[in-house]
């Protein structure tokens, strides 16, 4: 067997149905500039990720921010000279060739066992409202994993499912076609950050404003969410305030963080010092 040599170290997307979030930066941005940084693994390739963005939005929505995403990128610390970045459309007939190589070998049943698809389906609709691209959505990414030959993948333990049907996928192919594609490997960033919305009601998203501090937003009006964001009771925590304290600590330098950490003593001892808290966070 002949040794497949990879051509891209480490590749990775996020997709643009709005601009940027402190959750993106905190889960995903930053780990790719840390990664550029660091340069342990190799130069990594960041794509924006629009054909995947109309699973669940429109051509017109999702093409209007894909400039925004790129801007935010550069704004935030990857360098054009040493990490890539292209928009996923560009290679449209590249993606959708190899798609449908790819899909001779996975079954609809495999499909659905796909914990973040069963998720999805579970959470926001049933499968007779599901459209085929959304069950389509893992094939895509292998594809567009295994079409730039890329060594590594990083993702959160929640994401690992996708890159290992990309694997599988890889030695499929090379089984019925030929030693074609490398195999990539997952780099494993460990438990995902899970940042929820500061309004309640699940995870912070683009397409809910009113609850995640975007990147572009004026300075008053991040401050405005902040001052706004739900807490907990004294001597209580829940999803909104352990969001807010993650946020608060990533913006943070390490006195600030320090001074996080006795507010939250004296909370959770029962005293009512959420204002305090959400004055440090405004100030870092």
């Amino acid at each position: 067997m002949k040794k497949l040599e990879h051509k891209v170290d480490v590749f990775t997307g996020i997709r643009p149905t709005h601009g940027l979030t402190i959750a993106n930066v905190i889960g995903s941005v930053h780990t790719i500039v840390t990664l550029q940084k660091e340069k342990e693994v190799g130069r990594p390739m960041v794509f924006v990720a629009d054909l995947h963005a109309l699973t669940d939005h429109t051509p017109k929505d999702t093409q209007k921010y894909v400039l925004d995403v790129v801007k935010d990128y550069i704004a935030l610390g990857l360098d054009p000279k040493e990490c890539d970045i292209f928009v996923q459309s560009q290679l449209i007939e590249e993606i959708a060739e190899l798609n449908i190589y790819l899909s001779r070998l996975v079954t609809i049943s495999e499909l659905l066992r796909v914990p973040t698809l069963k998720e999805k389906i579970k959470k926001d609709m049933d499968v007779s409202n599901a459209s085929v691209l959304l069950a389509m959505y893992p094939i895509m990414m292998a594809s567009d994993i295994l079409l730039q030959q890329s060594k590594y993948v990083p993702v959160g333990d929640d994401q690992v499912a996708h890159v290992e049907i990309a694997r599988d996928l890889a030695r499929k192919f090379n089984k019925v076609f030929g030693e074609t594609i490398p195999v990539p490997n997952v780099l494993s960033l460990g438990k995902p950050v899970r940042i929820k919305s500061l309004v309640g009601g699940g995870k912070m998203s683009k397409t809910n404003p009113s609850g995640a501090i975007l990147i572009d937003d004026d300075i008053n009006i991040s401050l405005g969410k902040v001052k706004r964001a739900q807490t907990a009771f004294a001597g209580e925590m829940s999803e909104s305030l352990d969001s807010l304290i993650k946020i608060g600590k990533f913006v943070s330098d390490e006195e600030e963080i320090k001074h996080i950490d006795d507010i939250m003593i004296k909370h959770m001892n029962g005293e009512n010092v959420m204002g305090e808290l959400k004055g440090v966070i405004n100030v870092a």
